[in-house]
């Protein structure tokens, strides 16, 4: 498949538009590791923002407090997780499997 030709102004709004998705991921990432919001709020919203949704589930483990590579990595595979899942792509009961592993730990 060819990559199709973008004009300057085309690119420039791509460029534009990927520096705010990649801003808007490390704020969640920020207030994660800050404990301003919970798995479980960065998981309702998943549904509704785009940006959220499009996030690897081991990022969002990851940020964390507490929860480094080795602990997330842990977490992924006692909870049935593929390492590329992505928010948006997370099951049911893969959600709740995770939700009660946190709970209590960084939840």
């Amino acid at each position: 498949m060819a990559v199709p030709v973008l004009t300057h102004e085309q690119r420039i709004a791509a460029s534009a538009k990927a520096v705010e998705i990649r801003t808007k991921r490390a704020a969640v990432r920020r207030q994660l590791k800050e404990s301003q919001v919970s798995f479980t709020e960065v998981l309702s919203v998943a549904d509704s923002d785009d940006v959220v949704s499009g996030m690897r589930v081991v990022t969002i483990l990851e940020s964390l407090p507490g929860i480094g590579k080795i602990k997330a990595s842990a977490l992924m595979e006692s909870c049935d997780i593929a390492m590329s899942r992505r928010m948006k792509g997370l099951g049911s009961s893969q959600a709740q499997k995770l939700k009660s592993a946190l709970n209590g730990r960084a939840s």
